[in-house]
């Protein structure tokens, strides 16, 4: 074996481990999309685009590829992933994004936040105190199971249970909060304080208690499109990368945010 095919074969084993067999071609664009859910993803092309967005850029676009991200109604988002017309949903949970290609490493961990405007005596103590109020709530988002069943029972039901489509639905829901037109916001805490401090309300309302089951949020990569393997393994590869070097937590900084690990 000559000098120069061993040196060959080394730097090919190097490339292979960087990459983990996942490379990309040259010029790839992967489109993102979802609703509006900061501090996750924001408005595309602002300065906080939402850190999840931050953390796909860096890790595909170090790879040659480019990145679109989109603002899509959720259910919309999620079905045109799942028939490849996008490549990926932000934001997504394993039971709203059922069948779809999962990285190894989440995003984000999403724990229920009951929200209230502040004087309110209504405090969550379990599933059967939601009957006692009015709550608003984002088609197709993962609610938790007994969350759901009670959304779907009531749907039709607008004491009990208002569901909201289409874009800011967060931001629509808090001001029909503060209008008096529901009693309890439902999202990840992250989410309702990062909106409502943007919409100057963050004094005006409190949490009223938290659910128990915490679930993972992730990009879910389409199943319907041949490369999503490699581009949930490159995005697993890259965050573990980079919250070893710290530009994880740099830019979880840009939003007041600590690592969810």
């Amino acid at each position: 074996m000559s000098r120069l095919f061993r040196v060959l074969v080394y730097l090919g084993s190097i490339i292979v481990g960087i990459t983990g067999g996942s490379c990309l071609a040259a010029g790839t664009t992967i489109t993102l999309v979802a609703d509006e859910w900061p501090p996750f993803n924001g408005k595309p092309g602002s300065g906080h685009e939402g850190y999840i967005v931050d953390i796909a850029r860096r890790v595909f676009e170090s790879r040659g590829c480019r990145v679109i991200y989109k603002l899509v109604p959720w259910m919309r988002a999620i079905e045109m992933t799942r028939s490849g017309e996008y490549d990926g949903a932000i934001g997504a949970s394993k039971t709203d994004a059922a069948g779809f290609v999962f990285p190894r490493e989440e995003l984000a961990q999403n724990k229920l936040a009951f929200y209230v405007r502040k004087g309110s005596a209504w405090r969550f103590r379990g599933p059967a105190s939601i009957e006692e109020a009015t709550i608003g709530t984002i088609a197709g988002y993962d609610y938790r199971s007994w969350l759901l069943a009670y959304i779907e029972a009531n749907r039709d039901n607008p004491a009990k249970v208002q569901v909201l489509h289409g874009e800011e639905p967060l931001k629509r829901n808090l001001t029909k909060l503060m209008n008096g037109r529901i009693g309890v916001v439902v999202d990840t805490e992250a989410a309702i304080r990062f909106v409502a401090n943007e919409m100057n309300i963050l004094d005006q309302i409190e949490c009223a208690g938290y659910g128990d089951e915490p679930a993972f949020i992730y990009i879910a990569f389409s199943p319907n499109s041949p490369e999503s393997g490699r581009y949930a393994e490159l995005l697993s590869q890259g965050i573990v990368a980079m919250r070893k070097s710290g530009e994880l937590q740099k830019i979880l900084d840009k939003y007041g945010l600590k690592d969810w690990k």
